[in-house]
């Protein structure tokens, strides 16, 4: 490769790691909403003082070819989104709650925990650094806090409902399936308490009072997809 051919592969890569790190520049390039001469500008001055030496009209013109790289990339998730939506039903479990207990206690419980785990109509556990989530049927409520002891309860937040979207097989390899549902909600004004995967299973947490809300943004979501 020729020294001419190797600085535009270098300046490429590196107008394409601006990019990447800057999102709101990146979605108006997929979008083809840019001044392309104006950013290739800008970019310019950025490299320079990183010590590369380079054009307006390169710049420019790798700005170009990443956005179409980016568009290609883009539609390609979205259909593999789309098929994945297509093929996912929902499911509801109301009156749950949301228990956040310290990972000590937790540990030392885990024998009668089980037990409740056994015969709830609804248990998810999740771990985190210091603590243990737990979203139970709200039944249950009181002989997990007397198992953990109150003293031992960080959080804890009721009158809630879950939302479990059940997915197709190929969900386990399909990236921004998450991202596209959590964006479709929270672009509702809808506040998620807690998100779980599992599996094949996405299940978000709701307050009570907007899950038919929820409900029905998820259903237009995904009847959509089917009629795309």
């Amino acid at each position: 490769m020729g020294k001419v051919a190797k600085e535009k592969t270098s300046v490429a890569r590196l107008v394409k790691g601006i990019i990447l790190s800057r999102p709101a520049v990146r979605e108006c390039l997929i979008m083809d909403i840019i001044n392309y001469s104006g950013l290739a500008r800008l970019l310019v001055e950025d490299l320079q003082k990183k010590g590369v030496k380079t054009s307006v009209g390169a710049v420019k013109m790798a700005l170009i070819r990443i956005g179409e790289e980016l568009k290609k990339e883009k539609s390609s998730f979205e259909e593999k989104i789309k098929g994945v939506a297509a093929k996912t039903v929902i499911e509801l479990q109301s009156d749950l709650t949301v228990i956040t207990a310290e990972k000590r206690s937790f540990l030392s419980k885990v024998n009668p925990l089980s037990k409740i785990m056994e015969t709830a109509r609804f248990f998810q556990l999740t771990q985190g650094v210091e603590t243990f989530t737990l979203v139970i049927s709200s039944e249950e409520k009181d002989r997990v806090i007397r198992t953990l002891g109150k003293e031992n309860i960080v959080d804890l937040i009721e009158q809630q409902t879950a939302i479990i979207l059940i997915s197709p097989e190929e969900i386990i390899e399909t990236p921004g399936f998450v991202a596209f549902v959590t964006s479709a909600l929270s672009s509702n004004g809808i506040n998620i308490t807690q998100v779980i995967s599992c599996h094949k299973d996405t299940i978000f947490v709701v307050d009570r009072k907007v899950a038919p809300k929820a409900y029905q943004v998820l259903e237009e979501l995904i009847l959509r997809m089917r009629e795309a």
